[in-house]
């Protein structure tokens, strides 16, 4: 039921916040980062580092991961590319902004047993991530290729930190 309110809360806060006029200047992005979780879910399936756990009305991982790649992800991203700053203080105070908010849901997600951690994966490891998702996020939007080529490095750290077999 969190992840619900959760997706119905994004949804409201980017009517709110969000750059709707010029949605259309955020797309590759939006793309871009749901893009990401579908390759995660690709390439760890039946493997998942981090898994969403049954809830009242969210039944199961894929129903949650659903709703955060086609929901959640690409209208954070509205969001967060909407007025970005520019000034480096403002960068900073935006980017931080916005990993403590991902940050403390999933401290939340955890202690209420939403969220579970799988093969070494743990809620540091996530925090390590977010420092890596939203700068890559800013970076997509303004020099995607250069976005993409970091994101194949990081593709590849991830599988050489954590493991899959591809029998």
């Amino acid at each position: 039921m969190l992840h619900l309110i959760l997706a119905l809360f994004t949804i409201f806060a980017t009517w709110k916040w969000g750059d709707w006029k010029n949605w259309h200047k955020y797309h590759s992005s939006m793309i871009y980062i749901a893009m990401g979780n579908l390759l995660y879910a690709y390439l760890y399936d039946g493997h998942h580092l981090w898994q969403y756990n049954a809830d009242l009305l969210v039944f199961n991982h894929f129903i949650a991961d659903t709703l955060t790649t086609f929901i959640i992800l690409p209208l954070t991203a509205l969001i967060f590319l909407t007025k970005y700053p520019d000034t480096f203080k403002g960068q900073l105070f935006r980017v931080v902004k916005f990993i403590t908010i991902y940050f403390l849901i999933e401290v939340v997600y955890d202690m209420l047993g939403i969220f579970g951690y799988n093969y070494g994966w743990n809620i540091w490891w996530s925090l390590a991530w977010l420092f890596m998702m939203f700068p890559m996020l800013v970076l997509h939007h303004k020099k995607p290729l250069i976005a993409y080529g970091a994101s194949s490095i990081a593709v590849i750290i991830m599988l050489l930190l954590f493991p899959v077999s591809f029998n």
